[in-house]
C-alpha cells in the first residue's frame, strides 16, 4: 500500500514540479498568466494519476489532491470540472449513486467558496463522512471487525498526506515570491545606484563650471578664452555621465591613446581654483609622458571626485598634495590629506554603495571611482587614521590597459 501512495505522490507533485520551474525559469510576471500555468499543472496531476496510478478502493482519496489545490487557490473553473470528474472516477470504483457523490462535491465547492472556513478541514470533514459511508455500507471492502480501524487508519493518513500537499504548495509558492522579490529589490538597487552615481558626479562638473563663471571676465581676453575651454570640457564630461542612462548596472568606460601626465595636470589645473587660503593645494607630478589606453573623463573624474573627499575633510587649516610617478611599469597617483581622518571600521567599509560618513552624502562616490578604476586594471587603496588625514593610492598598469 505505501509504495502505491508514494508513486501516486508523485504523480501528483510533478507537474506542480513543473509549473514551480516553469515560473523560476521563465520569470512569469502576470498573475493570469500564472493561474493558466497552474490550471493546466492541475488537470495534468488528475491525469496523470487516474491514467497512470494504481489508486485501489483503500487509499482512492489521493484522487482528491489537485481538487483540494484547486480549491486551496480558489480556482472556480478546474474545482468545477474536478468536482465532476472525481464523482463519476469514485462511483465506478466504489459502485455507488453518481447522484450521491456530484451532491457530496457539491456542497463541499459552496462550503469552501462561499464560507471562511478552511479549505483543508472542509475537505478532511467531507471526505471523513464519505469514508465511513463507503467502509460502511460495502462489505467486500474490510473485514466487519477491522471497519473502525481501517476507518481512523485512512483518515489519518488522508489528513497527514493533504497537509503536506498544501504545505507544500504554500512553502514553495512562497520561495517562488521572495524569488520574485530580491530580483526586483536587485533590479530596483541597481537602478538607484546609476542614477546616484551620475547625479553625485554631474555636481562636479558643474561645480567648475560655476566657479570659472564667476571668475569670468571678457575685458581679460586671455583668461576668458581659456576659461571656456575648460567650461566646454566640463560640458562635455557632464554629457558623457548622462550617457549612463542606457545602463543602469555598469558605468561606460570609452578607452582611447591618452597621455596620463597631461591628465593629471589638467586636473590640478581645474581643481586649484577651489582651494583658499586656509586649504592649500600642492602637487608633484612626473614630467615623464606616459601613453596609455584610457578614458580620460573617467579618470578625471575620479580623481576629482578624490581631490574634493580630500578637502572636504579639512576642517579649517590643512594641505592636498598630488602625486604622480612610476613604479614597474604602473602609473602611481597618490592623493594626501591631513584631514580628520576614518577609524579602522569606516575605511573597511569605504567603497560600500550608499555608505557614507557626510551628512549630505550619496555613498557612490568612492564606489564609482572604484568601479571606474577596475575597468582600467587598477587598483584603488585607502590608508587612514583619525585626526592624522587619509591617503588614497590609485594604480593603473601602463602596459596592461588596452582599449
Amino acid at each position: 500500500m505505501a509504495i502505491y501512495i508514494f508513486l501516486n505522490l508523485i504523480y501528483l507533485l510533478f507537474p506542480l514540479a513543473c509549473y514551480f520551474l516553469y515560473l523560476i525559469y521563465s520569470k512569469v510576471k502576470f498573475k493570469q498568466e500564472r493561474y493558466l500555468f497552474l490550471d493546466l499543472a492541475i488537470f495534468s496531476s488528475y491525469y496523470i494519476c487516474n491514467r497512470f496510478g494504481h489508486i485501489s478502493n483503500l487509499y482512492a482519496f489521493i484522487i482528491n489532491i489537485p481538487l483540494l489545490l484547486a480549491l486551496y487557490k480558489k480556482r472556480i473553473v478546474p474545482s468545477l470540472i474536478l468536482s465532476i470528474c472525481i464523482p463519476l472516477f469514485l462511483s465506478g470504483l466504489y459502485d455507488i449513486s453518481i447522484y450521491f457523490l456530484l451532491s457530496l462535491y457539491i456542497i463541499i465547492l459552496l462550503i469552501c467558496f462561499l464560507s471562511k472556513y478552511k479549505v483543508i478541514n472542509v475537505f478532511i470533514i467531507f471526505n471523513t463522512i464519505f469514508s465511513f459511508i463507503i467502509i460502511f455500507s460495502t462489505k467486500s471492502i474490510i473485514l466487519d471487525s477491522f471497519k473502525i480501524f481501517y476507518v481512523i487508519y485512512v483518515l489519518l493518513i488522508m489528513y497527514f498526506i493533504s497537509y503536506l500537499i498544501t504545505s507544500f504548495y504554500e512553502k514553495v509558492e512562497n520561495m517562488v515570491n521572495m524569488y520574485y522579490s530580491l530580483e526586483s529589490i536587485s533590479k530596483e538597487k541597481k537602478l538607484y545606484e546609476s542614477l546616484f552615481k551620475i547625479t553625485h558626479e554631474i555636481k562636479n562638473p558643474l561645480a567648475v563650471c560655476k566657479g570659472y563663471l564667476d571668475m569670468f571676465n571678457i575685458k581679460d581676453q586671455k583668461k576668458a578664452n581659456k576659461y571656456i575651454n575648460i567650461i566646454n570640457q566640463e560640458i562635455d564630461r557632464t554629457l558623457i555621465l548622462l550617457k549612463d542612462f542606457s545602463d543602469v548596472s555598469k558605468i561606460r568606460v570609452e578607452k582611447s591613446l591618452m597621455d596620463i601626465t597631461m591628465l593629471i595636470e589638467d586636473v590640478c589645473d581645474e581643481v586649484s581654483l577651489s582651494f583658499n587660503g586656509n586649504i592649500k593645494f600642492k602637487s608633484r607630478i612626473t614630467d615623464q609622458e606616459i601613453l596609455i589606453n584610457a578614458d580620460y573623463n573617467r579618470l578625471k573624474q575620479v580623481l576629482i571626485n578624490i581631490i574634493k573627499n580630500a578637502k572636504e575633510s579639512i576642517k579649517e587649516k590643512g594641505v592636498v598634495i598630488l602625486e604622480s610617478k612610476v613604479v614597474n611599469k604602473n602609473y602611481v597617483i597618490t592623493i594626501i590629506d591631513n584631514g580628520e581622518g576614518m577609524d579602522k571600521e569606516t575605511c573597511k567599509k569605504i567603497g560600500t554603495p550608499f555608505y557614507t560618513t557626510k551628512k549630505n552624502g550619496t555613498g557612490l562616490g568612492v564606489c564609482l571611482s572604484k568601479e571606474i578604476i577596475e575597468r582600467h586594471n587598477g587598483t584603488i587603496t585607502y590608508f587612514s587614521k583619525e585626526q592624522k588625514g587619509t591617503t588614497v593610492k590609485i594604480v593603473i598598469p601602463i602596459n596592461k590597459t588596452s582599449i
